[in-house]
């Protein structure tokens, strides 16, 4: 009875926020493309008001910072580093030595020279900011030697095999030395990446035209890009169906009306997961058995299913089953009641237990969340959950206010990365500064290997370990929904499941 109850309170809660109906877009042959087409693109998290890498910590900001901030190394869709600014690296001194050859004749939007002292600069800002969100990424740097005017080395406090994927991503990106004291460098980018910024409305739009000196023009297909920023998905899904705008990302409850819409539907695997990361200095949550509770009483499926279309794996890990630090050996834990409530009995929580939760304010997060709470009510946990502007959530969560965090983790350009920003005992995303022996040790390896081929089964060890001890309570692995006009062309999601803009065509009119 109670896993009818819960399932019934899905599927209402589903149909309380399924899309509604959208008109249908003529089907066209689209002309050829133009070079000079402007792509306007609708984003469903805003960016704040800072667009400087080295300070910017939204996690879902990277689509404002691409167009504008080329980075060393580049990441595949697959995950594979190639060059970008860096044309070539190698490691030395058994690793504990990174030397990179830089790109030639690469210059900044305004016209500083990109070289060896502008890595150089870049790193070391980012090492010392006060406010800086890069410098984890930079930790085991310490020290960057000129070698000439394009060749840098990078000397380590140890091996650094993930600092080639670390450099594809913020840590990366290079802005012009001669930008850092810009009072508007925050919300006016000046980088050496294909497009520059011409106009900023925090919150609302930035937009971006081609910057005539950039290095690689084959990759320079568009005239320019707006990105608006819109947190109703229905919004979104409107804006592209009645040509407001070409591209936009949605939730999974609307793939059904945007095909009905005529408009170009792609799914990629996310790398990351959605779930509840936990304070385990609440009381309740320091206690495995409270843990595997919670993780035994949701309905995984049921929720994938009713709320994901379907497009949201269950699992207990934070990484995707097909991505290569993910453990085979970890089980899903099915959706039982009466073993979590046993579990809760065995803790000492039998009358029950009071938690809280924060969630985005947005109808398909506080949803998913309202689920959760239901189920967990099944095994006697009242979970009070309030739902926050995007600026307030992290604060909320980081400084202890709350016992939970419902969110998606979009996963990040190496694991090295996902356990410093999640398992790591002073990570923002576990303010009970909790640690595990295990997880801390096969983390340490993990950064001391440079092959990928064998930095693999550690990584994968280390996953088996934290879904060991619950640490946090990942729900499934979400398929990121892209939504197009036929006019778009050569568009491939990130790893991360965010936009970069290189290379993608627009039809012109």
């Amino acid at each position: 009875m109670r896993t009818r109850r819960v399932r019934c309170l899905i599927a209402a809660v589903a149909a309380a926020v399924a899309a509604t109906g959208f008109g249908t877009a003529g089907a066209t042959s689209p002309p050829a493309a133009s070079s000079d087409a402007v792509i306007r693109y609708q984003w469903g998290t805003p960016g704040g008001s800072n667009y400087d890498p080295q300070q910017a910590f939204n996690q879902f900001a990277n689509i404002y910072l691409y167009p504008a901030y080329d980075r060393l190394t580049e990441l595949t869709p697959e995950g594979e580093v190639i060059p970008m600014l860096a044309e070539s690296w190698e490691f030395a001194e058994n690793d504990t030595v990174l030397r990179l050859v830089l790109r030639q004749g690469v210059v900044f939007h305004d016209g500083e020279p990109f070289n060896a002292e502008a890595v150089k600069a870049n790193i070391e800002r980012g090492q010392t900011l006060e406010t800086s969100a890069v410098k984890p990424d930079l930790a085991s740097i310490e020290e960057v030697v000129v070698v000439d005017e394009h060749t840098v080395e990078l000397h380590l406090s140890s091996p650094g095999s993930s600092l080639p994927a670390l450099l594809s991503d913020r840590a990366g990106m290079m802005i012009s030395p001669a930008a850092f004291d810009n009072p508007d460098i925050d919300l006016m980018p000046v980088g050496a990446g294909p497009y520059q910024v011409v106009e900023h409305v925090p919150g609302s739009v930035i937009s971006f035209e081609r910057f005539p000196d950039y290095w690689n023009p084959e990759m320079q297909t568009l005239g320019g890009v707006e990105i608006t920023m819109q947190l109703d998905p229905d919004a979104r899904l409107r804006a592209v169906a009645d040509g407001q705008a070409d591209g936009t990302t949605l939730n999974p409850d609307q793939l059904s009306a945007a095909e009905d819409a005529g408009l170009t539907v792609q799914t990629r695997e996310s790398a990351g997961a959605f779930l509840l990361f936990l304070n385990m200095a609440s009381p309740g949550l320091d206690t495995l058995e409270v843990r595997q509770a919670i993780s035994m009483a949701i309905d995984r499926q049921g929720l994938a299913d009713a709320l994901h279309a379907g497009l949201c794996t269950p699992t207990n890990q934070i990484f995707p089953s097909s991505y290569w630090a993910a453990s085979p050996d970890v089980v899903t834990d099915s959706f039982d009641v009466e073993a979590a409530r046993a579990l809760l009995e065995e803790a000492g929580y039998g009358d029950g237990l009071a938690l809280s939760a924060v969630v985005v304010n947005v109808p398909f997060y506080v949803a998913q969340l309202e689920a959760l709470q239901a189920m967990l009510g099944e095994i006697g946990i009242d979970l009070e959950v309030t739902a926050l502007e995007p600026t307030e959530l992290l604060s909320r969560f980081s400084t202890g206010d709350a016992d939970m965090y419902f969110t998606q983790y979009p996963g990040s350009v190496d694991p090295a990365k996902t356990v410093a920003s999640i398992f790591a005992a002073q990570a923002a995303l576990n303010p009970g500064h909790y640690s595990n022996a295990d997880v801390d040790a096969l983390a340490l390896e993990g950064l001391s290997i440079v092959a990928q081929e064998e930095r693999a089964p550690i990584y994968q060890e280390l996953s088996a370990a934290a879904a060991a001890d619950y640490f946090h309570i990942p729900i499934c692995s979400p398929q990121g929904v892209f939504v197009l006009t036929d006019a778009v062309g050569n568009f491939t999601p990130t790893l991360s499941g965010s936009v970069d803009f290189r290379g993608v065509t627009l039809a012109g009119s």
